[in-house]
C-alpha cells in the first residue's frame, strides 16, 4: 500500500461581480470601522480586566498576567490579537508592551475610548429603537453616569486642571467649591495640588456624595475637603459650607439648560448673581466646551442629540446670557490641541482687579 500522498488541486475562483463588490466595500472603509470597533473593546477589556495593569515595558509570564479565576488560554489568544494590532509583544511565553500599546492603554487615551464605548454605550447602541420612538432617553435607555463620571474626570484632569489651578491663584481664593462634583476628582486633584487650599464639592447624587467622602478618607484629606448633597442650580438652598467659598467652579454642567432656551439660563445665572454680590471678590467659572458642527466635533454633536440634552454653545450666547442676567465676564481661557474644546469664562458681579 503506497503512502504517497496525492497534490490536492487548489483553484482561484475569479468572479468579477464579486471582485467589485469588495473593491466597493473596501473603499468605503467598513473593514476598518469594524477593526475599529474590536480594537476599542479589546483596549477596555484589558484596562477594566487588570491585564493592562500587571503589563509592562518589562517581559512578564504569562501566568502572572491572568486575572485571579480567569482562563490562561483565552488569555494569551487575547494577547495575541493584542501582538497583532501592535499593542504588545512576546518572548516565548512571557509578554510585554510594546511603546504604541504603552501610549493607547494610558489613562488619557482609554478615558476617550470609555467615554464613548463605554459611558455613551448603552446609548449608541440604541440608535435604532430611538430613531424610531420605540424608545425614550431617560426612561428606557440612559447613558451610565458612574462610567461618564470617571471618564470625564480623567479627561478633565488633562484638559483643563492647569487653568483651575492658575484661576485660584489669579484670584487669591482660599475656599473652592465644584459645582456636580460627581465623584470628587477635581476637589481631591486641588487639594493634592495646594496643600492650603480647602474646597468643598456638591452633588445632588447622594451615592456619588458617599463615594468622594470616603476617597477624601481614604486619602487623609477629609481635613481640607468636604462633600456636600444639593442642587448645584439652585444656590439659596445651599448648605453653608458651600456659600462660603470664594470661587466657585462649574464643569460642562451648565449648558444643557440651553435646551429651554437663552432666557433659562439667564435666570439660573441671575441666582448665581445674587450669591456673587453677597461675597465681594468671589468668582464663579464656567468651563464649558464648545461645540462646533465639524468633523473633530461629530461625535460629541451626536451623543448630545441623542441623549436630547441642551447642546454646548460657542461664546457668543454664553455672553449673551452672562449679560443679561446683570454678570461680568472679565476672561474668557481656552486651551489648543485638545480633543474637548472648553472655554473657561471667569465671572464677577462686579470689576474685580486682576
Amino acid at each position: 500500500m503506497s503512502n504517497k500522498v496525492e497534490p490536492v488541486e487548489s483553484v482561484e475562483v475569479s468572479d468579477a461581480s464579486v471582485q467589485r463588490e469588495w473593491k466597493s466595500v473596501a473603499a468605503t472603509g467598513a473593514r476598518e470601522l469594524a477593526s475599529a470597533y474590536v480594537l476599542c473593546n479589546t483596549v477596555l477589556g484589558l484596562a477594566r480586566s487588570g491585564i493592562a495593569a500587571r503589563l509592562s515595558d518589562h517581559w512578564t509570564p504569562l501566568a502572572e498576567l491572568v486575572p485571579p479565576g480567569g482562563y490562561t488560554e483565552l488569555v494569551g489568544n487575547l494577547l495575541r490579537f493584542a501582538e497583532i494590532r501592535g499593542l504588545v509583544e512576546s518572548r516565548g511565553d512571557s509578554w510585554r508592551l510594546s511603546a504604541s500599546g504603552g501610549a493607547l492603554l494610558g489613562e488619557v487615551p482609554e478615558a476617550v475610548i470609555g467615554y464613548y464605548a463605554e459611558a455613551y454605550g448603552p446609548v449608541l447602541s440604541s440608535i435604532e429603537g430611538l430613531a424610531t420612538g420605540r424608545l425614550r432617553y431617560g426612561t428606557d435607555v440612559e447613558r451610565d453616569t458612574e462610567a461618564l463620571g470617571r471618564r470625564c474626570e480623567v479627561l478633565f484632569r488633562s484638559v483643563g486642571m492647569n487653568v483651575v489651578c492658575e484661576l485660584i491663584g489669579r484670584y487669591g481664593a482660599e475656599r473652592v467649591l465644584d459645582l456636580g462634583c460627581g465623584t470628587g476628582g477635581m476637589v481631591l486633584d486641588l487639594a493634592r495640588e495646594d496643600p492650603r487650599l480647602r474646597a468643598v464639592g456638591l452633588d445632588i447624587a447622594e451615592d456619588a456624595v458617599a463615594l468622594a467622602s470616603k476617597r477624601a478618607r481614604e486619602e487623609g484629606l477629609q481635613d481640607r475637603v468636604s462633600f456636600v448633597v444639593g442642587d448645584a442650580f439652585v444656590p439659596g438652598e445651599w448648605p453653608a459650607a458651600a456659600r462660603e467659598c470664594d470661587l466657585f467652579i462649574a464643569v460642562g454642567a451648565v449648558h444643557e439648560h440651553f435646551r429651554d432656551g437663552e432666557e433659562a439660563v439667564a435666570e439660573l445665572l441671575r441666582a448665581y448673581a445674587e450669591l456673587l454680590a453677597g461675597k465681594p471678590g468671589s468668582v464663579l467659572v464656567l468651563a464649558e466646551p464648545e461645540l462646533f458642527r465639524d468633523a473633530e466635533d461629530a461625535d460629541f454633536f451626536l451623543v448630545h442629540a441623542l441623549t436630547e440634552q441642551g447642546f454646548p454653545q460657542r461664546r457668543e450666547p454664553w455672553l449673551k446670557v452672562i449679560e443679561a442676567a446683570g454678570l461680568t465676564c472679565r476672561r474668557i481661557q481656552s486651551v489648543p490641541d485638545t480633543m474637548f474644546r472648553f472655554a473657561y469664562y471667569e465671572i464677577t458681579s462686579a470689576a474685580v482687579p486682576r
